[in-house]
């Protein structure tokens, strides 16, 4: 690797840095958010956890460094209403910034930290647990492809359990796009 390629490499992180920071200052001043905390942060953006005095779980909103991964992802996902994907609340763009923001609810876990856990792994019906939600994965896939859309990114860690372990749902929709042939059956 080269110097340069290391030197751009920095600063696209402390850019990307920047922008976090911008942004949470943003969401603290002029939307009422407080206590940031990152959930985590990749090649795509950041996710974090914010409070708000008018929700009482609080809510997650990701913040993707590219504007046009946002605009595509924004217009598709916003359309997508299925128990078994994850819903989008809102997405407002800051100019400024020149960002958007995804807003969805907080869910306690991902499959691959719940599969992990001492409290499920104990649990007799653990087995029939993880098969009810690779179901529900499946309809949710399902109901990605009846609309020729493909996820492109489906792992343990992308799919949400909801607070009473309940429902599977996809998430993570940076890599979703429409099909360009016919999905088959």
């Amino acid at each position: 690797m080269s110097a340069d390629a290391t030197n751009s490499d920095i600063s696209a992180i402390q850019d990307a840095d920047e922008i976090l920071v911008k942004t949470t200052g943003l969401l603290e001043k002029d939307f009422e958010f407080t206590n940031p905390k990152i959930l985590g942060s990749g090649s795509f953006g950041s996710v974090i956890r914010l409070n708000h005095p008018q929700r009482k779980n609080g809510l997650v909103v990701k913040i993707p460094h590219l504007e046009d991964t946002c605009e595509g992802e924004k217009k598709i996902w916003i359309r997508l209403r299925h128990e078994n994907i994850v819903p989008l609340l809102r997405c407002p763009v800051f100019r400024p910034l020149n960002i958007c923001c995804f807003e969805m609810r907080v869910y306690p876990m991902d499959l691959f930290n719940a599969v992990q856990q001492e409290e499920y792994l104990e649990r007799p019906d653990a087995l029939e647990q993880l098969k009810t939600w690779l179901f529900q994965v499946l309809c949710g896939l399902d109901f990605l492809h009846t609309r020729q859309l493909c996820h492109m990114d489906l792992k343990s860690e992308n799919v949400l359990i909801s607070k009473r372990s309940t429902r599977a749902m996809l998430g993570d929709f940076s890599f979703l796009s429409q099909a360009t042939s016919r999905i088959g059956r």
